[in-house]
């Protein structure tokens, strides 16, 4: 090798181990740099700060006292109603034999967490109206849905108090985002209490737990106290029996995964009485109401089981009405056929009191309602995201749920759906009417 080709090989060599060593202190400065970080970041999570966990999106302190975590959920859905008659229903004029379109019935925004110590929670949710039973607009304004805080001691007894679900009916205490078909059946929307205002008590233990609470009645959510919509006074109670299980958690949802390590049932029944003699908001004459149910719920490796009772009873202040009886059945099932599609069926029943009468003047026959559809999970075992399709069958006339008499300048002679789309039914004097509806939901 010539001198020359010596030198090129010595200085390129030279050369090389200077980029290699200016490469490796780069190296190295960047993960001190990274090391510095992520110590920083420790410190700031160590002193409070924002982050992600379990349960969510959150801020809080580093003692865990006060937190706040960020949720919400979106139902997208696409609707198809078949109807008979159409123009010629004496009580639906206006319907159609086929009604379509989109609709997003649930979008929910909310804060959840704890403040000044773990034991003492709270919850504000709010949500984009859409019609539904107790909401008087459906122009996607924003209105406050619950809005409780609650104190737990350690002995099992706990308080809450607010605007809230009262623990009244265990198909109602399971949210809409975690119930089996789209909707929650017609028989529980007839028969439920909906959300009210007061306070309510209560004690958890392993295999028991108990409810009781003082309200200003059904449906009373964003309610003045003076309203005339407010009974006089509401009492409330509900006890529920674990027959088996490990947590009261996993009766949230009426999904068991394939994954479950035990079955589990839970068994309970609650009460309701209210009354409105006009003590309240100048209301003279309204009715006194006794809801009640029975209920169980059943969750076994991939597949699921639920049965409810209702009962009300209302006793008018007018003792020229009658006083009017009316019962309802639920029964449903679900079951997985693989780790991400799960199939469900329901039947749900209202039997009238005989005393009650259609728009038309005639005695209403009891309704009988088919549920049929299936889930598909996104994720296996995670509500976050998941497509539904059900299909819904009334198998007679719904006239006096979802009929209006349009002669009435105050609409108070109109059935408790009257108006309403969320349900899949339209309302049509004739039986037979089918609704379709297509679901896509995210849970956040």
């Amino acid at each position: 090798m010539s001198q020359t080709s010596m030198l090129a090989v010595l200085a390129g060599a030279t050369l090389s181990a200077t980029a290699l060593a200016q490469s490796a202190d780069a190296n190295r400065a960047y993960a001190a740099e990274l090391s510095a970080d992520a110590a920083s970041r420790t410190s700031f999570r160590a002193d409070g700060g924002a982050g992600y966990d379990a349960q969510g999106f959150m801020i809080g302190s580093a003692d865990g006292n006060n937190t706040m975590y960020i949720f919400g959920s979106a139902q997208i859905r696409y609707n198809m109603n078949f109807g008979d008659d159409g123009e010629d229903d004496p009580i639906f004029p206006d319907r159609s034999d086929f009604t379509h379109g989109f609709s997003v019935p649930l979008a929910r925004l909310g804060v959840r967490g704890n403040i000044w110590d773990k034991a003492l929670t709270y919850m504000v949710r709010g949500q984009f109206t859409d019609t539904g039973p107790g909401q008087e607009s459906d122009n996607g304004g924003f209105s406050l849905e619950s809005a409780w805080a609650q104190y737990a001691w350690d002995n099992g007894f706990g308080v809450r108090f607010g605007q809230m679900k009262a623990p009244y009916a265990r198909e109602s205490m399971i949210d809409n985002e975690y119930q089996l078909a789209i909707n929650r059946s017609i028989t529980e929307t007839l028969f439920g209490a909906g959300y009210t205002q007061g306070i309510q008590l209560g004690y958890t233990a392993e295999a028991f737990r108990i409810f009781g609470g003082f309200t200003d009645g059904i449906h009373t959510a964003n309610s003045s106290w003076s309203g005339s919509s407010e009974a006089d006074w509401a009492l409330n109670a509900r006890g529920e029996f674990k027959v088996m299980g490990n947590s009261w958690e996993r009766f949230d949802d009426f999904t068991s995964w394939r994954s479950a390590e035990d079955m589990g049932l839970v068994i309970g029944g609650g009460i309701w009485y209210q009354e409105a003699a006009g003590d309240t908001g100048g209301v003279i004459e309204s009715d006194d109401i006794i809801l009640y149910t029975l209920d169980a719920q059943f969750e076994g490796k991939g597949f699921n089981a639920f049965a409810a009772f209702y009962g009300g009873s209302t006793r008018p202040q007018d003792d020229a009405s009658p006083d009017t009886d009316n019962f309802g059945f639920v029964v449903q099932g679900g079951i997985f056929v693989t780790d991400q599609i799960e199939l469900f069926g329901r039947w749900d029943a209202i039997f009238w009191d005989s005393d009650l009468a259609d728009l038309s003047g005639e005695q209403p026959d009891d309704n009988h309602f088919i549920t049929v559809g299936g889930n598909y999970y996104l994720s296996p075992e995670s509500h976050a995201a998941k497509f539904t399709a059900n299909l819904i069958w009334s198998l007679e006339s719904t006239a006096l749920l979802f009929g209006t008499d349009d002669s009435d300048p105050d609409n108070v002679i109109s059935g408790p759906l009257a108006g309403t789309d969320y349900t899949g039914l339209l309302g049509q004097s004739d039986d037979g009417e089918v609704g379709v509806q297509f679901q896509f939901q995210v849970v956040y």
